[in-house]
């Protein structure tokens, strides 16, 4: 006779899904206590409660995308700092191993600065590294030591190569921000109907403007459109200039970056099809002005376009 197992799922519930009920509550008691009312609508005072929950939300919520963003900048400052150390340790641990090290480092680079929000696709580069040590050329003890720092490093940067994946895949809780927009939503309407004379019409007026204002703010942190990409921008390029490589730009990040006259860039074109060409040029401020043009040019020709 076999004998059965049987296992019971937890149900995966959190706390504020008493939310629900608690919603259900409050429609039954105003369904049911219709005979208390009153009269006069204050509406300063729902304002002022209004004001008080949206500011509290508010608070946490940038706390929640400002802490995220402290972290992902010191993360992304240790991973170029490693980086660096790798590039700088496998000069001396053979010319074929050395070489290999700065192609990964270079693709790795690239990848991360093309698909900033999809950071998994950094992860096959860092493997490829461990690959890569069976090219090591060891034959003296001060080259056994830097392999052995070599090897210390490695291991070092895939954690912090984990911690920015999570870091740029995590979004605010959907519930958090449902409720930040409902409540802003909600003064803003209150503040329309408080409206009268010029001061209470002008309070609308910059008021409501200020929390959308808010809640795009929050969007922008929250996709990484703003705060730490830039750090991301720069540490790129300080490794681009220490392997002595053309700096790599994604074409969505050129309008954020200062290109010099004379310097050789390297600018990825993607296509409609996703895949991405790399164009190798000098700039002038002639290119700079048919950059754009150029760019289109190729990508039309590409997807077989006229």
């Amino acid at each position: 006779m076999e004998e059965q197992n049987n296992f019971k799922k937890g149900l995966n519930i959190y706390l504020y899904y008493l939310t629900i009920p608690a919603f259900v509550f409050f429609v039954l008691l105003n369904y049911f206590s219709r005979n208390i009312k009153i009269d006069a609508l204050d509406v300063g005072l729902m304002i002022s409660v209004v004001s008080f929950l949206f500011g509290f939300l508010i608070t946490i919520t940038f706390s929640m995308l400002l802490t995220k963003v402290s972290s992902l900048k010191d993360s992304l400052a240790v991973e170029t700092g490693r980086l660096t150390s790798l590039f700088l340790l496998s000069k001396n641990l053979g010319q074929k191993f050395h070489g290999q090290i700065v192609e990964l480092i270079d693709t790795y680079t690239q990848g991360t600065l093309r698909e900033y929000r999809n950071y998994s696709i950094s992860r096959e580069p860092v493997y490829s590294m461990y690959k890569a040590t069976q090219l090591m050329e060891i034959e003296t003890k001060h080259q056994e030591a830097q392999a052995n720092s070599f090897f210390y490093i490695l291991g070092e940067l895939e954690p912090t190569r984990e911690k920015i994946e999570y870091l740029t895949g995590r979004h605010v809780e959907w519930s958090l921000k449902f409720s930040n927009y409902l409540l802003g939503i909600i003064l803003v309407v209150l503040l329309f109907l408080n409206r009268g004379d010029t001061f209470t019409n002008a309070l609308f007026i910059i008021l409501s403007t200020i929390i959308v204002f808010i809640f795009l703010i929050i969007e922008d942190y929250d996709d990484l459109r703003i705060g730490d990409y830039s750090a991301n921008i720069s540490n790129a390029e300080q490794l681009f200039d220490l392997m002595e490589l053309p700096r790599y730009y994604p074409q969505d990040v050129l309008n954020r970056v200062r290109l010099e006259t004379g310097k050789r860039y390297r600018i990825g074109i993607r296509n409609d099809d996703g895949s991405e060409r790399v164009l190798e040029l000098t700039y002038s401020p002639l290119v700079g002005m048919k950059l754009k043009h150029l760019i289109e040019r190729i990508r039309r020709r590409k997807t077989g376009k006229n």
